[in-house]
């Protein structure tokens, strides 16, 4: 999904209010991290190069294995992990990165298929993409406006 609803489902799931913020954050958190790496990297050319990367279903380079590393629960686990020690109360601010992490496997495929324990393994499912099917995004965008009507009005 866009980073925007991931931004969204992790502040509707992680409603408590000081931390609903950092929830968003979070939920957005594996493709913002990617998104400055390829900004840092590419600078101007980082649009057209994600364009050329989109077709480049081989490609395997540094922007990639970022992607890879930022969307597996190998990163998110090791950070709750210390996260656990450190201060416990904030635990519930990594639920929204797993939510993203869960909702990509599903929805997508090819090299931006979601490696879910990179860079242990490259298992992946090649799940549905969402940026090719308006209903994909509609249905995501309509689940998120249905449930914080509910939410707020009941």
């Amino acid at each position: 999904m866009d980073s925007f609803s991931h931004a969204a489902w992790g502040a509707t799931i992680i409603r408590k209010s000081p931390f609903v913020w950092w929830a968003a954050l979070f939920g957005a958190l594996p493709d913002l991290i990617t998104a400055l790496y390829g900004l840092f990297r590419h600078r101007k050319s980082y649009l057209k190069y994600l364009n050329k990367l989109a077709f480049a279903e081989g490609a395997n380079d540094d922007y990639l294995k970022v992607y890879h590393f930022f969307h597996s629960f190998v990163p998110i686990s090791l950070f709750t992990f210390v996260l656990s020690f450190v201060n416990s109360s904030y635990l519930i601010i990594t639920i929204p990165y797993y939510l993203h992490i869960l909702m990509d496997i599903f929805t997508h495929q090819g090299v931006w298929a979601t490696k879910i324990f990179y860079p242990l393994s490259n298992f992946h499912f090649e799940g549905y993409n969402w940026w090719k099917h308006k209903w994909a995004s509609i249905g995501n965008w309509a689940a998120l406006i249905i449930i914080n009507v509910i939410i707020f009005v009941f």
